[in-house]
């Protein structure tokens, strides 16, 4: 199994071909997470494309080493696909992989031809940017039961048919990673500026989000998104483990859209 490596000042930015041929498809997780979230989808996607599988610093098996910045992990992929020398490379970014997917495409546009978020960039309260004030009062109330407050976020963004096993399998990965790690990426993750980093993009970018995001976005819309294609692909946050079956032709509909063979 072929794997990448770039360094970050917030530690190795990590890639491994997951398997087939045709245009490079990057699969980046979300936070806490890590490249094993898109194992259901492997096999289908590797019909059609070179997939990718990255795995972020802060995760459950890679601790952070300094400080950490959407900027310095999105610069970290555009390092590894100029070292890899990979092109034409189409993006999927789940989460917090949405902000990372933008910062990459901004560092490396020659290298990318396609940006699609996943339940991710049209939520103002996650991606519109906070203050330095707002972000210390999130972590200073996150951090008081780092445990509960994780459980009860991930139960309350799971779709509501999600087995309770599933969403507990989610809660323990996630809490795999070190504290500090997942409140200092929650940090980094607020402080980005979606208004700001979007104009920037030279690459298309569409959104697949689910129906709550979606809503997040029609009751306080980013001005910065208005123009971007989104579409609904249904509930609950984490669809390439809850539902892959049902996401995957969502998946592929939006893929299409790049023109990718």
């Amino acid at each position: 199994m072929i794997r990448h490596s770039a360094d970050t000042p917030a530690g190795p930015v990590r890639v491994t071909a997951a398997g087939g041929q045709g245009r490079p498809l990057l699969l980046i997780h979300g936070w806490g997470g890590q490249g094993a979230q898109w194992t259901a989808l492997l096999p289908a996607l590797a019909e059609r494309f070179q997939v990718l599988v990255a795995d972020l610093p802060g995760g459950p098996d890679a601790p952070l080493s300094g400080a950490v910045s959407m900027e310095r992990l999105g610069q970290g992929v555009a390092t590894l696909l100029r070292q890899a020398k990979l092109r034409e490379v189409v993006i999927v970014g789940h989460s917090m992989g949405g902000p990372v997917m933008v910062e990459a495409a901004l560092a490396a546009p020659d290298r990318i031809s396609g940006l699609l978020g996943l339940d991710t960039l049209a939520d103002r309260m996650f991606y519109g940017g906070s203050s330095a004030a707002e972000i210390a009062m999130r972590r200073t109330a996150f951090a008081a039961d780092l445990v509960r407050q994780t459980r009860a976020m991930i139960f309350a963004i799971a779709a509501l048919g999600t087995p309770e096993p599933v969403k507990e399998a989610i809660c323990a990965s996630v809490l795999r990673a070190r504290p500090e790690d997942l409140l200092a990426l929650r940090d980094a993750l607020f402080a980005w500026r979606c208004g700001e980093r979007l104009p920037r993009l030279a690459v298309p970018l569409r959104l697949l989000n689910s129906a709550e995001v979606t809503a997040a976005h029609a009751r306080d819309p980013l001005p910065s998104l208005a123009r971007v294609p989104q579409t609904v692909y249904g509930t609950g946050h984490f669809p390439q483990i809850e539902s892959p079956d049902r996401l995957l032709p969502a998946l592929l509909a939006e893929l299409d859209q790049f023109g990718i063979d």
